[in-house]
């Protein structure tokens, strides 16, 4: 009997870990939930109305960056892309350089530029004789 493999065709949807969230999804909701939870719980110096506003705050931005995704992007994203259009220079201007001043080329001296080049040191023979020199020998 011949085997049938099936090859995946979905593959730029994100797998569904639970209730039908991503597991991106789930993971901003615990981030979200945790934060508010420790600001619950750390700051009981704090009265009883703006600890609940700033937890329920958090846990709203939770829900709201987890399940809402405008565009097909998710909620981050937009406000990342937001924060860079708002912070990120718009305007481009072209500016000219000034032209530096020309130098004549070849030296004065009258030398091709072959004769101007460096000779390194591990170029030469035993006897220390260049080898622009050598090839200048009849």
């Amino acid at each position: 009997m011949p085997r049938v493999y099936e090859l995946p065709t979905h593959l730029q949807v994100e797998d569904t870990l639970l209730f039908g969230l991503t597991v991106r999804q789930l993971l901003r909701l615990v981030v979200c939930a945790s934060l508010a939870y420790g600001l619950w719980d750390q700051t009981p110096w704090l009265p009883a109305p703006p600890r609940i506003a700033l937890a329920a705050g958090l846990a709203l931005l939770g829900l709201l960056l987890a399940l809402l995704q405008p565009g097909g992007r998710p909620l981050d994203q937009w406000i990342l892309a937001a924060l860079l259009f708002a912070l990120l220079p718009r305007l481009r201007l072209w500016r000219r350089v000034p032209e530096e001043p020309r130098t004549r080329h070849p030296d004065a001296s009258g030398q091709d530029w072959a004769e101007l080049a460096p000779e390194p040191g591990w170029l030469a023979d035993q006897d220390r004789t260049p080898v622009a020199a050598r090839s200048r020998q009849p």
